[in-house]
């Protein structure tokens, strides 16, 4: 019955929580008042040796806290249960997200398989076939290794100290090596100072490249262009990683590092899971670093900024 889903609402609960208390209140005080000067006179006409002063104030202001108490007990439990409303909600939206980016690919590839037994198509038809169920293969990977990762992050496993490496050089690497998955016409431009070297999880880092190139491509419009600079700034190394893609909106800048949150628009259809710009800022998080996302607005790109502290070399210089 609606009546009743709209009465167990959170919202509704608390409202009427907030009612019930400021009623609660207003006939403890009337009550109090009234049994205080009943109090009063029978005192002044039997025994006045027990007046005070004036009013006891004390009894009554004690009986106010003790309520106040309450409420405050009774909003706490409300926002935990807003939250854990909302997380459920998340996560149904993330198994949903998660089974059709894995079917998806599935279906794709299993489908160019049974074309391929079937007809036995011509050699550059079969060439075709094999690098999109080679693109499809690489979904699937991706998205396995995303869920492993939140998995390993979740179990707070941090190494007492990663091993340091040539960040510039790691970077680049990467980077090159994604070229050939860009759409056509799009581009990456590398602003990269040689020689930054710095404590990295190796395989946690190139996650981070990864879900930020992947979600500059998802988030294009048209032919994606991608700047990636890395500087030294005094004892910090900065990453900057800048698209021309859709930006994000200044009330989603700071929910977009949330686990499942996916900024959604109505007719579109981008696929994703919600848990890669998580695991950029986690992964960036054990390595004791920060990372922001900044975007002049919607249709105006976004850049997401990433800075580490850079190890001591001998003689206690960065």
């Amino acid at each position: 019955m609606k009546w009743l889903k709209r009465l167990v609402n959170p919202l509704m609960a608390l409202i009427g929580i907030q009612v019930v208390w400021g009623l609660l209140v207003f006939f403890w005080i009337t009550w109090f008042v009234g049994r205080h000067k009943e109090f009063r006179e029978l005192a002044e006409r039997y025994r006045p040796e027990l007046l005070g002063r004036g009013f006891d104030w004390a009894v009554l202001v004690e009986g106010i806290v003790l309520l106040v108490i309450i409420l405050v007990g009774v909003y706490v439990i409300f926002i935990y249960w807003r939250r854990q409303s909302n997380l459920n909600l998340e996560q149904k939206d993330f198994i949903s997200q998660a089974t059709h980016e894995l079917k998806s690919p599935l279906a794709s590839i299993k489908l160019h398989l049974e074309t391929i037994r079937l007809r036995k198509p011509p050699p550059d038809k079969l060439e075709r076939f094999l690098d999109t169920m080679l693109v499809d293969i690489d979904r699937l990977d991706n998205l396995t290794s995303n869920i492993l990762m939140v998995a390993k992050l979740e179990q707070r496993r941090r190494a007492s100290q990663y091993p340091v490496v040539d960040f510039s050089a790691l970077v680049t690497r990467y980077m090159d090596q994604q070229r050939h998955v860009l759409p056509e016409g799009g581009n990456v431009i590398l602003d990269i100072e040689k020689g930054i070297s710095a404590a990295i999880d190796v395989e946690g880092m190139e996650t981070v490249l990864r879900n930020l190139f992947e979600n500059a491509i998802l988030y294009s419009i048209g032919a994606p262009e991608i700047r990636v600079a890395l500087k030294r700034q005094a004892n910090r190394c900065i990453l900057s990683f800048q698209d021309n893609g859709k930006g994000i909106d200044r009330k989603d800048l700071n929910n977009v590092f949330r686990k499942f949150y996916r900024i959604r628009s109505s007719g579109e259809a981008i696929r994703g899971t919600g848990l890669g710009l998580w695991i950029v800022k986690s992964v960036v998080k054990e390595h004791a670093g920060t990372v922001t996302a900044m975007s002049a607005g919607t249709g105006k790109g976004t850049t997401f900024t990433i800075s580490l502290t850079l190890p001591r070399r001998k003689g206690g210089t960065p």
